[in-house]
């Protein structure tokens, strides 16, 4: 079950970030005092398609995968959503309902405001808005920058694409020679982002793993060879 109380929130533990720093500080204030803390357990759904678009999150601690199936459930849309990011963009100013489904890879903790109150105060806020602006510029171009990785015919690409993606969206750079992914990701999951079939990603891996590029055990990555996978998106 979810756990969820009102915080009074240090101001100055937010107020810097990025995503609230050019809000002034009665906006800040207020958007503080209408902050809400809740705790998902791993597999809990923060919310479906088509439920209303009511709350806008920031995410403190763990990993959210995003994901929407076509109509005939077998092609998927997934993506990821880590530690201390907004979320979700889509749909800003304009629609009435969420447009994917939103639930916790690992267990997690995030703040949740009321999508009138952040909207209206962006509105008022050219500085701000402006801020939202660049940060949707940047999401269209990384997902721009993903499909053009992802429509190649070669099997063995689309997924040494899809691996790189994850490694520069999630990958810890802390080491300067190689990078892990502090967080479990699934041959399924890599299947559905590639278009291929698990065994066909299994294989892959396994082959990767052989050539000592990478290695995955229990659901996570490091990736031993950068100059490799970066040379998968020249």
């Amino acid at each position: 079950m979810t756990t969820i109380q009102k915080k009074v929130i240090n101001l100055y533990e937010l107020r810097y970030k990025p995503i609230f720093s050019e809000f002034t500080d009665p906006e800040f204030n207020l958007l503080r005092k209408n902050m809400y803390l809740r705790k998902y357990k791993k597999g809990q759904v923060l919310f479906d398609e088509e439920d209303i678009r009511e709350k806008i999150f920031y995410l403190i601690s763990g990993l959210v995968r995003l994901e929407k199936y076509d109509e005939s459930a077998f092609y998927t849309y997934t993506d990821y959503v880590k530690k201390e990011t907004l979320f979700p963009y889509g749909g800003m100013f304009s629609d009435e309902v969420y447009h994917y489904s939103a639930y916790a890879v690992t267990d997690i903790e995030l703040y949740y405001i009321p999508t009138t109150l952040f909207e209206s105060l962006i509105e008022k806020n050219p500085k701000q808005m402006i801020f939202f602006y660049h940060k949707l510029s940047k999401i269209l171009e990384t997902h721009e920058k993903r499909l053009q990785y992802m429509v190649v015919s070669n099997a063995t690409n689309r997924i040494i694409k899809a691996l790189n993606y994850l490694m520069k969206e999630l990958g810890d750079y802390t080491n300067p020679t190689m990078v892990n992914i502090p967080y479990p990701i699934t041959i399924n999951e890599i299947a559905n982002m590639s278009g291929c079939s698990r065994e066909t990603v299994g294989n892959t891996i396994k082959k990767l793993k052989e050539m000592e590029k990478l290695e995955y055990e229990h659901k996570l990555f490091v990736f031993k060879d950068l100059v490799y996978f970066n040379s998968y998106t020249e």
